[in-house]
């Protein structure tokens, strides 16, 4: 059996059954000549390429022999008979060579390459005896110490480690002597931790008598003998950790000593002795002159101990005054013979400026620590600093008279401990001085409460004098420092910074508010003064200490005014004058000059603004009551009124004097627009304030309206002033002015009517909002950049508030009369619309407030036909739909002329038809009468007819797809609605709910259909139309089998399926849209659903009437598939539906089935078979055949089960085995049988 020469399939005859091609023709011959010249040559062509591989192998081959020889001839060989001389495994070159060569894998063999003669080796036997001997000698001796170690007391095995630790150190000199030097190392510091480990066990077991030693005293001893011992084992070995090791545990040891001996004295003084000799033991080892690693650890070693050594030096003999100071100054005599002993050694310089670190901490520790251990909580909270700072100020001096640089370079390191110490030791006073201000400025009493004579604020009462004296102190020592040393301008700064706080804690210790008050004003005049003394001088030590002060200053006599009634005005009038006389120090001159009088100004009209809510109610005798209760307040018009006034009058003429300012005084601009920007918040907290408050007499009426209308006039006032036009403060009057315009009205309206009158006052708002776009409207131009720009989206985004709240009243607190608010309002955003020009042709972003007004005149509908009582849905959604649809032919009308689709034009048509539709579709989906719903579909079916005949595209407007969507839409839902309704319901009435999607499957087949003739757009319609239809009948029909399982399921499940499975026919034979591959899919699908459905509710009874219409769809589309396609095979196009058919009735074997079923599955398979066989088709041939087997066998089985049982279970084993036997007698020739078999099956298409 050959192949084809096209395609190489398996021949079965002249006609391959794969490609096609005819070799029974003339030319076959001729094609097979060719073919076998084809073979010749390529057979010539690889016996080429094995010649040259074959050359290429014996040239390899003779090269390597060659080397070999040269090798061997250079080489002294040793002879046969003599033993080797050198390691006794060791191939020679030349048979290392010869092991190289490879040999030639083809029949040309390369020329044998000679070895020389092996040295003769040791016996085998010899080294297995000899390492064996070894492995027993070395168990024995193993098994003998573990049980010598088990059996023995503790002091023995304690005795034995420590040999043991010994033993390593022998070993790790031999490792060294071996020259093995880092595994010695390691193997030494092995050996030291095992005797480490010794000491510390001996003594916590209190073994050989340790129990009567102390334990610092024993492992002191122990840690310096183990230093000697190590020091002994370098100088033997020159080991390298048995020095690091001696130089680390000798200070140690000796630390342990001296604690051990002093720690029944005092512990502290142990401790504090200890670490000292520590320190100074470590230098007195000859390694800390070298530069390695053992003196960069001894240095370490010195620092930390000493250091260390501080800690207990505070706590040492607390019965003894001065012991702490002896025991620093002792460190301090030890740190400056460490800075001695290391002057003069090369790479100590970061030592010796640490050990110099270490002795101005000790030196500076010394009185501290007396001072504070003797000395009582006052003295504590400045004396230690102070004394610090004295010894810190000494080194200064120091290390600036000093002639030698060790000294010098001493003392400057030495200085920064003592500073920081200083630091520490002052700051609680310097922070007692900041609480003890803030406390005296803390109320002690409530508004206009306190008499001149009470005492003011909160002080504590420790602290005091520390509360002075610890800034005084620092500033002083500052003072003396600069005196000495040329320092930097900030520690000026600082010492006059301390100074002033000095002073201003002093004057917090008054006895009363006056007093107080007084000394605050006497350090804001002499602050004052030194200004005015330094003006126009660089002398910021002064200058800023000062500022500060005077600034605290006057924020202290401004907080203490309002404790006492009497010396309320005087303290205010005390605080402005000091504000204001405070611009006279700053130098106009300057940039930062300017902004400072600037910002005083501020500040003082602020003031001026805060302080005038208290005039009126100060004015007419009311005072704060203790209990809140017994005093009622004065109307929010009292405190509100002076304030809103005078702002307002000031935003009012502000406007006015600056275009002279501008011509005449440049300079007082900046300080009017201070004051005007400070107005700004008062004008608008006073006016929110007389708003909400309300009044309730008629002078309380006339205040209201008054301020709020010069608000209004003075904001407008700065729209209209050219010189103003680009300041900031116009864009936020600008958002002022029309919120005080609507307040205003409302004020006018609420003093003019009476609360009966409730609909005038509820349009208050929108009249507002109408003036406010109008005046907006007239005031700023279109073309505006800049800050005319700014101002003109400020006024209309406070306009927006104002129409936002008022459609947020109207929603929360409906009436009858709330639609002809919403009516109002609806002008507002068309008159913003207008502002630009025509909004059908502007680009503006203000063209969509018509959508604006569109949605309140909407709004306005609606409220108005609720609160009459109007249930059905049409008169709220058809107007609407009707305004739409008006407004898309304005656009399309007045608009600009296009060709092409215009988004906000079809989006509009497209929201006219939802509004029109939806609600009435979705309303008579749960109408109990079916005239609405009849109602609507004929509106959609004409709705979609409009469609088929429309233009796609009319002045931009795309009118085709919206109507086709919305009618397609429309149909489905109320199609499907309405059928899962009547289907839910169970009606008898309603036998056959799915009849109502019968519109929308025919308009979405007829749309289809003419769409694709058309060959119109959108192309989707034309191909999703069949699809969509297919799935929507398939939808109705699973809603129905699930509704009515026992009525007609039968009958609606066979015509749904034969439908279903002609659309999957017809879409494989059209294969072209609208019967395309995506319906024939849809189709399977649905046809899946609709069987699996039937099964699930019991309508497919048999089952065969769910399984066999897919499998009959499947072989049908197979088939035609098979017509159309001659090299198509069988298995893709038949097996599933072979299977789906056949399958599902096998499985019903199992148990037990219908005769007729056992009957018609048998015939059916035959006939399969028959048909694979008469045609030659491989998946019929093999599915039938395999089916009619498996049924064979299982209608068989009962019988099969028997003959087994009646059968011992031995004899089966045997005639298993002689067919095994058989089998294998005959396996190669079944083999071939079973691959001819393969091959044959495989022929078949």
């Amino acid at each position: 059996m050959g192949l084809c020469p096209r395609c190489f399939a398996v021949l079965g005859s002249s006609r391959c059954h794969a490609c096609g091609l005819e070799l029974n023709v003339p030319l076959a011959a001729e094609l097979i000549a060719a073919s076998n010249t084809i073979v010749g040559a390529e057979r010539r062509r690889r016996d080429l390429i094995d010649r040259m591989w074959n050359e290429q192998l014996a040239a390899q081959a003779d090269e390597q022999v060659a080397q070999v020889a040269q090798i061997a001839s250079t080489l002294e060989l040793p002879q046969p008979a003599a033993p080797p001389t050198s390691a006794d495994h060791m191939p020679d070159a030349a048979s290392a060579a010869a092991a190289t060569v490879p040999s030639p894998p083809l029949p040309h063999p390369a020329p044998a390459v000679g070895l020389t003669e092996r040295g003769p080796r040791r016996s085998g036997v010899q080294v297995f005896l000899l390492v064996t001997g070894i492995v027993l000698l070395s168990v024995f001796a193993l098994f003998f110490v573990t049980v010598a170690y088990l059996f023995a007391t503790v002091e023995v095995r304690v005795v034995v480690t420590a040999l043991a630790g010994v033993v390593v150190f022998g070993v790790a000199w031999l490792l060294r002597r071996r020259r093995l030097p880092a595994t010695a190392e390691g193997v030494g510091v092995t050996g030291a931790v095992i005797l480490i480990g010794v000491l510390v066990f001996v003594r916590g077991a209190e073994l050989f008598g340790s129990s009567s030693v102390a334990p610092a005293l024993f492992c002191g001893v122990g840690l310096l003998a183990l230093a000697a011992l190590l020091e002994l084992l370098h100088r033997v070995s020159g080991l390298r950790f048995a020095r690091f090791g001696s130089v680390v545990l000798a200070p140690a040891g000796l630390a342990l000593v001296v604690i051990g001996a002093l720690h029944p004295v005092d512990s502290g003084l142990a401790w504090w002795a200890g670490l000292v000799v520590a320190g100074a033991s470590a230098l007195l080892l000859p390694q800390i002159g070298d530069r390695s690693t053992e003196a960069a650890v001894l240095r370490w070693v010195a620092v930390a101990s000493m250091t260390a050594a501080l800690i207990p030096a505070a706590v040492l003999l607390p019965e003894l005054p001065g012991s702490s100071a002896l025991a620093c100054s002792v460190s301090a005599i030890a740190w400056g013979a460490v800075v001695v002993r290391l002057r003069a050694e090369s790479g100590a310089r970061p030592w010796s400026r640490a050990a110099s670190v270490l002795l101005g901490l000790s030196v500076t520790l010394a009185p501290t620590m007396a001072i504070f251990r003797d000395a009582s909580t006052e003295w504590n909270l400045w004396a230690p600093g102070t004394a610090a700072g004295v010894i810190a100020v000494t080194f200064v001096v120091r290390a600036r008279t000093s002639t030698t640089e060790l000294s010098t370079r001493t003392c400057r390191d030495a200085l920064i401990p003592a500073l920081v110490v200083a630091a520490i030791g002052l700051l609680p006073g310097v922070g007692l001085a900041a609480i003890h201000i803030l406390s005296s400025l803390v109320p002690r009493h409530l508004l206009w409460q306190a008499t001149p004579g009470d005492t003011a604020g909160y002080l504590p009462e420790t602290g005091a004098w520390a509360a002075v004296l610890a800034p005084a102190a620092a500033a002083i020592l500052g003072a003396a420092a600069i005196r000495f040393v040329r320092l930097p301008r900030v520690v000026g700064a600082v010492a006059g910074g301390l100074a002033a706080l000095a002073m201003i804690a002093a004057a917090s210790h008054s006895d009363s508010v006056m007093v107080a008050l007084l000394a605050y004003a006497s350090v804001a005049v002499v602050a004052l003064s030194l200004l005015l003394a330094t003006r126009g001088r660089r002398v910021p030590a002064a200058r800023v200490p000062a500022a500060i002060a005077l600034g605290v200053a006057t924020f202290a006599v401004a907080i203490l005014s309002h404790a006492s009634s009497p010396l309320w005005l005087p303290g205010i009038l005390a605080t402005a004058a000091l504000i204001v006389a405070s611009r006279l120090v700053v130098a106009p001159g300057t940039r930062a000059g300017s902004l400072v009088r600037t910002l005083l100004t501020a500040v003082a009209v602020g003031l001026g603004f805060v302080e005038a809510t208290l005039l009126v109610p100060w004015i007419t005798g009311w005072r704060l009551s203790a209990s809140l209760s017994g005093s009622p307040f004065p109307p929010p018009s009292d405190f509100a009124a002076l304030p809103g006034a005078a702002a307002a009058l000031l935003l009012f003429v502000a406007p006015l004097v600056l275009r002279t300012r501008v011509e005449r005084v440049p300079s007082g601009i900046s300080g009017l627009r201070a004051a005007a920007i400070v107005a700004l918040p008062a004008a608008a907290i006073s006016s929110l304030v007389l708003f909400a408050s309300g009044a309730g007499s008629a002078a309380e009426h006339v205040v209201r309206v008054a301020v709020l209308l010069v608000l209004t006039v003075a904001a407008v006032t700065w729209q209209l002033r050219g010189p103003v036009a680009n300041t900031v403060e116009r864009v936020v009057l600008a958002v002022m002015a029309p919120l005080a315009l609507a307040a205003t009205l409302a004020a006018v309206i609420d003093a003019a009517t009476t609360s009966s009158t409730a609909l005038i006052v509820d349009l208050a708002a929108p009249t507002a909002a109408l003036l406010s776009a109008s005046l907006g409207a007239m005031l700023f131009a279109r073309a505006a950049s800049g800050m005319h720009r700014a101002a003109r989206i400020a006024w209309e985004c406070a306009t927006a508030l104002i129409v936002v709240v008022s459609i947020a009243r109207s929603a929360i607190d409906p009436g009858e009369s709330t639609w002809l608010t919403l009516l109002l309002l609806a002008a507002t955003p068309l008159i913003v619309a207008f502002t630009d020009g025509n909004p059908f042709t502007s680009l503006s972003p203000r063209r969509f407030g018509g959508t604006l007004t569109c949605i309140l005149a909407v709004a306005a509908l609606w409220q108005f036909l609720a609160f009459r009582g109007i249930v059905d849905v049409e008169p709220y959604t058809l107007p609407v739909a009707g305004l739409l649809l008006c407004l898309t032919a304005a656009i399309a009308v007045f608009g600009p002329l296009t060709a092409h689709v215009a988004t906000v034009r079809s989006t509009l048509l497209a929201a006219a038809l939802v509004i029109a539709l939806a609600p009435s579709a979705l309303v008579s989906i749960a109408d109990e009468h079916a005239a609405r719903a009849i109602v609507v579909l004929v509106i959609a079916g004409a709705v979609t007819t409009v469609a088929l005949i429309a233009p796609r595209v009319v002045r931009g407007v795309l009118v085709r797809d919206s109507t086709l969507y919305s009618g397609i839409a429309v149909l489905i839902s109320v199609g499907l609605g309405r059928t899962v309704r009547d289907a839910v319901g169970a009606s008898d009435a309603a036998l056959f709910p799915e009849i109502w999607t019968l519109p929308a499957v025919l308009a979405l087949i007829v749309t289809s259909v003419v769409w694709t003739r058309r060959r119109a757009l959108p192309f989707p319609v034309a191909q999703l139309g069949v699809p969509s239809a297919v799935t929507l009948a398939g939808v109705s029909a699973v809603v129905c089998l699930v509704a009515f399982p026992e009525t007609n399921a039968s009958t609606r499940l066979i015509v749904v399926s034969m439908t279903f499975v002609g659309v999957v026919v017809a879409a494989a034979v059209r294969h072209s849209v609208p019967l395309d591959r995506v319906s024939r899919l849809t189709a399977l699908s649905l046809l899946v659903v609709v069987g699996v459905t039937g099964l699930a509710t019991g309508a497919a009874h048999p089952f065969e009437l769910a399984t066999a219409p897919v499998a009959v769809a499947l072989i049908a589309s197979g088939l035609i598939r098979l017509n159309r396609d001659a090299a198509a095979r069988t298995w893709p196009h038949l097996g599933p539906g072979l299977g789906l058919l056949l399958v599902p009735s096998l499985l019903a074997d199992v148990g037990s089935t219908d005769l007729w079923r056992v009957i018609a599955l048998g015939v059916l398979a035959v006939a399969i078979v028959v048909v694979g066989i008469a045609l030659r088709w491989q998946a019929p041939l093999i599915v039938g055949g395999v089916v009619l087997l498996v049924h064979a066998i299982a209608q068989s089985w009962p019988w099969i089960q028997g003959l087994y049982s009646a059968v011992p279970w031995w004899i089966w084993l045997g005639i298993g085995g002689a067919l095994l036997v058989a089998l294998a007698a005959r396996y190669e020739h079944r083999v071939r049988n079973l691959r001819s078999f393969v091959g044959t099956v495989s022929s078949l298409r």
